[in-house]
């Protein structure tokens, strides 16, 4: 039975303390536990974004993204696969009717990893294509039933060709890799294919799927499936940043209060400085939420601007935005958490740890989302194949 957006939020609310107690364990685990998987499962809000024609909720992305709002505020590394487990119900809709039904057949929501890395090597067979390739940052691999690549198709007389595969787990290897500063719980292992086949009802083209056209997404009738995948992807990583943020000024307030110099006995609550800092904490996780609230309802408004490149860069350019004004407050806050701030049973420096590793990812790097949309409105092409 399907479960409204109030519902499921309460029950993202129940279970962020619970996610909260477990970050130390995940982060030492490096990936999410069985128990966090299982209650993201046993709670019903991966469904979150289903088509109802496969059981889900089929509720807007507002919703994901408030739960993964609540989730990152109480662990980044929960957050993140938790959105990418939430979202892959959407990026599901990029393939073939036939291979949504597969997904679906027996459950409303989909444990799918994936990269946007590409892959060695890609053959045209009958019948589909051979893969091979060992591709990075695969979030979420550890508990994922299906896991997609990115290839390319370079044959002779024709102009390469991007394409999506979607592959079982059963058939792909993890490489175990993940040994990181930030994002340690979030098991984003290399997964790597040897001359695996992939039929061609599990393949879709990446630039259908990046203007929000493939046939798969034309099968639904709601404009939410029908979106250019980029702009989606930020509904799924600026609000596990936008959480993080909003946890990391929660813990500066406890930590202030609490402070106390071991030398001098004055308590930092009672310094302007500390005071200050505090304050431009809360401010930057208040505008990050609004900023947040802002880029969603630009997402899922009706425009036809919506499938231009310059549209779609510009909506890469605020989610950019939104991570430097994230990195920016936790920077500043770290500069004034003191020693013990840094012990690995403070959160404070994982929130530290996790803002600036995803700040630096390739879909987030503001220098490179400013120079996109600079480039482009100034009338020069554009030279960012990730719009």
């Amino acid at each position: 039975m399907a479960l409204n957006r109030f519902e499921l939020i309460g029950r993202a609310r129940e279970l962020a303390p619970v996610f909260a107690a477990r970050a130390l364990q995940e982060e030492a685990t490096r990936a999410p536990l069985d128990e966090t998987v299982r209650d993201m499962i046993d709670s019903e809000i991966l469904a979150v974004l289903t088509p109802r024609c496969y059981g889900g909720h089929e509720l807007g992305v507002d919703v994901m993204a408030e739960i993964t709002r609540i989730w990152s505020e109480a662990c980044p590394s929960t957050g993140w696969v938790g959105a990418f487990y939430m979202g892959a119900a959407w990026r599901a809709l990029m393939f073939s009717e036939r291979a949504q039904q597969e997904i679906f057949a027996d459950k409303p929501y989909i444990l799918c990893a994936g990269q946007a890395a590409p892959l060695r090597e890609v053959r045209r067979v009958s019948g589909g294509y051979l893969i091979t390739g060992q591709t990075p940052w695969s979030s979420g691999s550890v508990h994922a039933e299906w896991i997609t690549f990115v290839g390319v198709l370079i044959e002779e007389g024709a102009a390469p060709a991007p394409l999506l595969f979607l592959v079982p787990r059963a058939e792909t290897e993890l490489v175990d890799t993940w040994f990181v500063a930030g994002m340690r719980g979030t098991g984003s292992n290399d997964m790597r294919v040897e001359g695996v086949f992939v039929p061609e009802y599990r393949t879709a083209s990446f630039a259908l799927a990046m203007s929000g056209v493939t046939p798969g997404q034309a099968l639904h009738a709601s404009p939410m499936y029908c979106k250019p995948f980029l702009p989606f992807a930020m509904t799924e990583v600026v609000p596990v940043l936008v959480g993080a943020m909003r946890g990391a000024a929660n813990a500066f307030l406890r930590r202030t209060q609490e402070r106390q110099g071991t030398i001098s006995g004055v308590k930092a609550a009672g310094k302007p400085a500390a005071q200050m800092r505090l304050a431009r904490a809360i401010a930057r996780a208040d505008a990050a939420e609004t900023l947040l609230e802002s880029y969603l309802k630009l997402f899922m408004a009706d425009r036809a601007d919506q499938t231009e490149l310059l549209d779609r860069s510009g909506m890469k350019l605020r989610a950019a935005f939104i991570t430097d004004l994230c990195r920016d407050g936790i920077n500043d806050i770290a500069r004034g958490i003191g020693g013990d701030g840094f012990r690995e049973t403070s959160p404070l420096q994982r929130y530290f740890r996790d803002i600036n590793m995803l700040a630096v990812h390739a879909f987030l790097d503001i220098d490179t989302a400013a120079e996109s949309y600079g480039r482009m409105a100034l009338g020069l092409p554009p030279d960012d194949m990730l719009i």
